[in-house]
């Protein structure tokens, strides 16, 4: 029988009309293989990032009203031929993923869903400011308005959204959960390397392709999700330190360390809170460490990787010498920051 089935593969694709064989095709073509892979980093990375944001609630001062989805626009791809194919689009906008555990989850919304219209507002109709997306590419100005208005919407409390499936349109209501601040996303790049610009946690696509685990990659964005969450960029602004070349040098560079180490020390506990694994800080970057230790988070503004390995296992032992409450243990740096 083994024998028999590629034979039989061969005769009915054969058989497929030209316009079946070519869409087949064209589903395995490089550019539609790799907007699918990207797209399962973004579904890592949101699932990630949900978690972390969501279980930190309690201790974040600030907290926002969450759906747990995130919306893509067939616009923002170059090729849209490939994007269709790749990710289906049932409307020019759709869910790119959902959380799991998330309230849009809950509700039964599901990656593929097209969104017609937000509390009964068609999103084709939701104008766009130009002076307010001035920063935004034009390909990304539309999906941008769009995640505004939705966000707008949660925050006045639950959300009804018309979603198209399957050809079919139904209305489906959805309640926020509150959660810290802070958005995530997967950036194209060749670099090996993480940011966080006070809003949003940004993580190139080739340091979370070399992550091990779904634990590894939860590192990188605690650590992100931490410096957002401590006002870094702010704090840092108000110093005037320089973030270009002069700022490995100096004053700028102790204080950038500073907020470095700071982030480092969060890290773990907000990865703690969200049940994932903070002995997997130790394994990461003892890891990092020894195959790049000469690149940019072994600058002058960061530990070397053995003394972030200590700073991990000094916060690992104060959250073993607590007691945690309902499973969680209360972060001393975000309990500083709050009362600052």
């Amino acid at each position: 029988m083994l024998r028999i089935l590629p034979t039989l593969f061969v005769i009915l694709l054969a058989a497929q009309s030209p316009a079946i064989a070519a869409q087949e095709q064209g589903s395995q073509s490089p550019d539609v293989l790799a907007l699918k892979a990207l797209q399962t980093l973004d579904q890592t990375m949101h699932a990630t990032g949900y978690r972390l944001v969501s279980a930190n609630a309690n201790f974040c001062a600030e907290t926002v009203q969450h759906l747990g989805l995130l919306l893509h626009d067939i616009d923002q791809y170059g090729d849209k031929a490939a994007a269709r194919i790749a990710h289906g689009f049932a409307s020019p906008i759709a869910i790119n993923t959902v959380a799991p555990g998330s309230p849009a989850t809950a509700a039964g919304l599901a990656v593929g869903d097209g969104l017609i219209a937000i509390n009964g507002m068609p999103v084709e109709s939701i104008e766009i400011d130009e002076e307010d997306m001035a920063d935004e590419k034009l390909e990304y100005r539309r999906i941008a308005t769009i995640k505004t208005a939705m966000t707008q919407s949660a925050a006045s409390g639950s959300v009804n959204l018309t979603i198209e499936r399957s050809g079919l349109r139904q209305d489906i209501t959805v309640t926020p959960a509150r959660t810290c601040p802070s958005q995530f996303q997967i950036r194209v790049s060749k670099e090996r390397d993480a940011s966080a610009d006070g809003k949003m946690v940004s993580i190139s696509s080739t340091l979370a392709e070399y992550v091990l685990s779904d634990d590894e990659l939860a590192v990188i964005a605690a650590h992100e999700l931490a410096h957002n969450l401590l006002k870094h960029r702010e704090r840092l602004n108000a110093q005037k330190v320089n973030r270009g070349f002069f700022g490995q040098f100096g004053k700028s560079a102790k204080r950038i360390k500073a907020t470095e180490i700071e982030a480092d020390r969060l890290s773990v506990w907000l990865m703690a809170n969200a049940g994932y694994d903070p002995q997997a800080a130790i394994r990461f970057w003892t890891r990092y460490g020894k195959q790049h230790g000469k690149g940019i988070f072994s600058a002058s503004t960061h530990y070397r990787w053995k003394k972030r390995v200590k700073l991990f296992e000094e916060e690992i032992a104060k959250m073993q010498a607590m007691e945690a409450v309902a499973g969680k243990y209360a972060p001393p740096l975000l309990a500083a920051s709050e009362a600052e």
